[in-house]
């Protein structure tokens, strides 16, 4: 049941940020907009609390690349950052192979690290 809430949680964020992004497009891999940096935060926060249940200080990347915004991914990283959170394997792939040019980067607590 909470698997079917948090669905149509995230359906209703895409139908809200999809018609947005049609019309202004992702901005490519110089500068992203306020408005999809304040989307691809919100939509990391959802995830994090979404998985309330799970232990996330390993750093996993939550998502390689958010429905309606997919130049976005979502991370977790160590507050403060520790040099595990700096190696490249430990990085959303999509983020290191340059499919993705701008991320979100939260606490396992789902705090905000960083997004850019």
């Amino acid at each position: 049941m909470r698997l079917v809430a948090i669905a149509l949680v995230l359906a209703a964020f895409i139908a809200g940020v999809l018609p947005a992004v049609l019309v202004t497009g992702c901005g490519g891999g110089s500068g992203a907009s306020q408005s999809d940096r304040d989307k691809a935060i919100a939509a990391a926060k959802f995830l994090v609390a979404g998985r309330a249940n799970r232990d996330l200080s390993g750093g996993p990347c939550l998502s390689e690349s958010l429905p309606g915004l997919s130049d976005w991914a979502v991370d977790v990283a160590h507050d403060p950052r520790q040099a595990v959170d700096e190696v490249p394997t430990n990085q959303c792939a999509s983020v290191r192979a340059g499919q993705v040019h701008h991320f979100v980067e939260l606490t396992p607590g789902g705090q905000l690290i960083r997004a850019q």
